[in-house]
């Protein structure tokens, strides 16, 4: 057991979702989500985007790195014509490179909402 951050008392063993303190049950609203605190204040959650922006990052970055190694897409962009042959393992690549991201994030929200929780 570990000491509540608000109040002090031996039995924190809650989080709370905003700040993530560890609160006892009586520091902690009806809902079990938020403290004393942060329900007082009215604080919003962070929004999903938000938590994960390094990781959206990481993938538009991956793709500008699979452009640059492949300059079709800039190609298209400008209008010269390109063989969609030629791009077809373009974008199987990048899908397939973005797939796992997409899982992981999902993953992520879940295991720090039931860390939260605990």
């Amino acid at each position: 057991m570990t000491n509540c951050e608000i109040c002090g008392s031996r039995f924190g063993s809650r989080s709370c979702v905003i700040c993530s303190k560890i609160v006892c049950s009586s520091c902690i609203n009806r809902q079990g989500t938020r403290c004393t605190r942060c329900s007082s204040r009215k604080v919003e959650k962070v929004s999903f985007f938000k938590r994960n922006l390094p990781y959206i990052a990481l993938i538009v970055a991956m793709w500008f790195f699979v452009s640059g190694l492949y300059p079709f897409p800039y190609f298209m962009a400008i209008g010269t014509p390109v063989d969609m042959g030629i791009m077809q393992p373009v974008l199987i690549a990048t899908t397939v490179m973005t797939i796992p991201f997409i899982f992981m994030l999902f993953a992520w929200k879940k295991r720090s909402e039931r860390m939260r929780s605990e």
